[in-house]
């Protein structure tokens, strides 16, 4: 009945996405050499798709190719700057190499530092400006929900919040006429906002659990209909 089948190209790739498929599925009998052969495919694959994305879409159109325009206008400002940027990526390669590994440090120190500065601005302008905001701002539930459902919303994610910046409160020593009311609201408010976090992060593994079980589910199902359409082919 196999040798019945039509080995077109579409026939080829249901094949190999079917063993392969069930390569992966063997794990659950255990760690053997199907699971890791797929494993390794799948980590062969990803880098060399991922190498001729990065080639085609930044090294291309954004190094190489602005490098020549520029020698070729003679611009030895953007000439520098292209060839200061493609030696930091070429020091990247000698990080395995012993005695030149240094050279890579340069660009690790830079990579970290663009890094650090743009994760710092992105948190405080992109998140928690944004969040103090949108949690100040009570009139935007009540448009939403109404005035009763609205403002209480409101209200509890005010308080879940403030609960939550409360339950990461780390306080210098207790000292004050007022320490101990501070520290009082701060445990049982910050105690408040480990529920909120605790509730968060449940209903986050669910959802990650469900979208698991979805694919889980769509690839089982397409296990099925692949062995279906090749026994239906190759009747």
């Amino acid at each position: 009945m196999i040798d019945a089948i039509s080995l077109d190209g579409d026939t080829i790739g249901t094949l190999v996405g079917l063993i392969l498929t069930l390569f992966v599925f063997s794990y659950l009998l255990g760690d053997n050499l199907l699971y890791r052969l797929a494993e390794y495919i799948f980590v062969g694959v990803a880098v060399g798709y991922a190498v001729v994305v990065a080639f085609h879409n930044v090294l291309g159109p954004k190094l190489l190719t602005p490098l020549v325009a520029a020698l070729g206008e003679g611009d030895w400002g953007r000439v520098m700057l292209y060839v200061i940027s493609l030696a930091l990526g070429f020091f990247l390669l000698l990080k395995p190499m012993r005695g030149l590994s240094w050279l890579g440090n340069l660009s690790l120190a830079v990579l970290l530092g663009v890094g650090a500065a743009l994760a710092i601005g992105g948190a405080l302008l992109g998140t928690l400006l944004p969040q103090m905001d949108a949690t100040a701002d009570v009139t935007v539930m009540i448009d939403r929900y109404g005035p009763g459902l609205g403002f209480f919303s409101g209200i509890v994610a005010l308080v879940g919040t403030i609960g939550v910046l409360l339950h990461f409160y780390y306080g210098a020593g207790q000292e004050g006429r007022l320490a101990r009311v501070r520290g009082t609201l701060v445990q049982i408010w910050g105690g408040l906002g480990r529920w909120f976090i605790i509730i968060a992060f449940a209903a986050i593994l669910a959802t990650t659990f469900m979208a698991r079980l979805s694919l889980l589910t769509g690839r089982v199902q397409q296990v099925l209909d692949s062995v279906t359409g090749l026994l239906a082919g190759g009747g």
